[in-house]
């Protein structure tokens, strides 16, 4: 009879025998259970790594301290080799560069377009307003001899100009009626002026922030009209306007920090940075476009001008028409 001696000792409850069983076909639980499988909560696929092979979703722990996701969001910013960084550094000092790297499909190691511009305008149009309110002048009362009488001034002024307002298509008594309505807002806007200023230059913010949004496309077809023999399509087009507004963004919010800075002992240092980055902004679109474009320095020169004139005249119909609706809503 042949003796089985394992090669290490099992517990008593591994080996559960019948009478007249062999080992063969006894019921080994320890030895017949196997590891359970990782699978990705995402699509239930089997997954031996840190990403799912089928949905590319990372298998993160997500039950951490509030520390840990801090630590972790830095460490994604401001280490050299994250996305974040990389994609600032490319967003601020080469113009055109994500651009052409999006369109050579290197695009994993940059933050994505349509992710990056939601959360650059965010910040943009969350700081200019917390600047207003920070601002050393905002708490400060001037008296000014003659301020009322200058004011009273202004009133009759606004009040004659809306007098002249008048529609074609419009009766008499409907264009009295409209004079009426601009006058109560803009009384009601004056009055919120003066009590609270800088929740009318919110409101304001929250309305051109999607006034610029609804701009970009708009800026994307006017490079597809000046670019039309290009080969690029309308997509390409809106990739670049992205990219440009993000730059936009991105150097006033600095712009408006470093003049918020002015106030201080480095007055004279910060002065310089602001000009630097308001001499850099045209320079900045102008390269971009040469670089995704590749055209001719006096073609390029020609069509960022007229470009810009273009969606300059775009953006002051918006701006008006912003403040309309801020007048018709306040």
């Amino acid at each position: 009879m042949t003796l089985i001696q394992p090669c290490r000792r099992l517990p008593a409850w591994c080996l559960e025998f019948e009478a007249g069983q062999s080992i063969e076909s006894a019921k080994i639980p320890c030895m017949q259970s196997s590891p359970a499988r990782a699978v990705c909560p995402n699509c239930a696929t089997e997954i031996s790594g840190p990403f799912c092979p089928t949905c590319g979703q990372e298998q993160k722990e997500l039950k951490k301290y509030v520390w840990t996701i801090a630590g972790e969001f830095f460490e994604d910013v401001f280490t050299a080799d994250s996305r974040a960084s990389r994609t600032l550094v490319a967003l601020v000092f080469r113009p055109g560069h994500l651009t052409t790297e999006y369109f050579a499909g290197r695009r994993a190691r940059y933050v994505a377009p349509v992710r990056l511009y939601l959360i650059i305008s965010f910040l943009f149009f969350i700081i200019l307003p917390l600047l207003s309110q920070l601002s050393p002048g905002n708490d400060r009362q001037v008296e000014v001899s003659g301020a009322d009488s200058q004011e009273q001034n202004w009133r009759e002024e606004v009040d004659a100009e809306m007098a002249n307002v008048r529609i074609g298509w419009l009766s008499e008594e409907e264009n009295a009626a409209l004079t009426e309505k601009l006058r109560s807002q803009v009384s009601k806007l004056v009055a919120q002026i003066d009590e609270n200023p800088a929740s009318v230059y919110m409101e304001f913010m929250d309305l051109m922030s999607a006034v610029m949004f609804f701009l970009l496309p708009f800026f994307a077809i006017f490079l597809k009209f000046f670019y039309i023999g290009s080969g690029f399509y309308y997509a390409e087009h809106l990739l670049l306007a992205i990219h440009n507004h993000c730059f936009l963004y991105l150097a006033l919010t600095l712009s408006s920090l470093l003049g918020y800075a002015e106030n201080g002992s480095w007055a004279n240092m910060t002065s310089t940075l602001e000009t630097i980055v308001v001499l850099w902004m045209p320079v900045y679109l102008y390269l971009s476009m040469r670089r995704v474009y590749g055209q001719g320095h006096f073609v390029t020169a020609l069509k960022f001008l007229v470009i810009g004139t273009c969606y300059f005249v775009l953006a002051l119909m918006g701006f008006i028409l912003t403040v309309i609706a801020g007048l018709w809503l306040a």
